[in-house]
């Protein structure tokens, strides 16, 4: 099938290995390739805005979702190309059975974002672009309005703890459990993410949520009353980088 954009009498002219290398057996239709690739690469920068603002996947989102255009134009290449031929489709089966991928995905999340990029491409490079524009606003709303309404239900605000401790008291009694009791008098949520000890120190790095900033000025006060000159740090959950 010669492409319907392109003139037959031109095509006719052209030497035959030219004309295969160009046109071939299966062509693709150039006009619905590029209207394709165009609504994908906005789809794609949509569903990265919303990555970046709603997700909570423990990642640098802004260069994770700068991924997301690259890889809908990808795919978007490939379903084209490959619907237009039965050999194409399982030369890819056989191709992609012996590729790896090494990046590791951390979170769910970021699948998640990831198969939305990839469902949306594959739609469009078969040709279902309105079902593909449709599906792709209607689930980003979706998510909207469930992620807000679960904020409003949950005012928590999650942040990263770290606690550093040095006495020149050689007596001096540390345990992890008076630290962990301190808290969880004035937070929603703990969890321990490390603890080094010593006989005169303490390292240890927590993640809680807290509703009230003041719960935040409650348990430092209570926590250098009891440890005399600790130093505390806190980082806010959405501005740490991946690794």
């Amino acid at each position: 099938m010669i492409m319907e954009t392109v003139d037959p009498l031109l095509i006719a002219f052209l030497p035959k290995d030219i004309r295969s290398m160009f046109f071939p057996y299966a062509s693709v239709q150039l006009g619905a390739l590029i209207l394709n690739l165009l609504m994908g690469f906005i789809m794609a920068s949509i569903i990265g805005f919303h990555f970046r603002k709603y997700a909570s996947a423990f990642c640098n989102r802004q260069d994770f979702s700068r991924l997301f255009p690259l890889l809908m134009l990808t795919v978007i290449l490939i379903i084209t190309v490959v619907k237009a031929s039965l050999a194409l489709a399982l030369g890819l089966v056989g191709a992609l059975s012996i590729v790896r991928f090494r990046t590791p995905i951390k979170e769910p999340e970021e699948l998640v974002y990831l198969f939305l990029n990839i469902g949306v491409a594959v739609a469009l490079g078969a040709g279902q672009t309105l079902a593909a524009i449709v599906a792709c606003v209607v689930t980003l709303l979706l998510v909207t309005w469930v992620k807000k309404r679960h904020s409003k239900d949950v005012q928590e605000n999650g942040l990263f703890l770290s606690l550093n401790y040095r006495s020149d008291d050689p007596v001096v009694n540390i345990a992890i459990s008076d630290v962990k009791n301190i808290l969880e008098q004035y937070v929603d949520r703990l969890e321990l993410r490390r603890f080094d000890t010593g006989e005169q120190h303490f390292d240890a790095a927590f993640f809680i949520s807290i509703k009230e900033a003041k719960q935040i000025d409650e348990f430092m006060h209570t926590l250098k009353q009891k440890y005399q000159g600790i130093n505390i740090s806190l980082l806010e959950q959405h501005n740490i980088a991946g690794v």
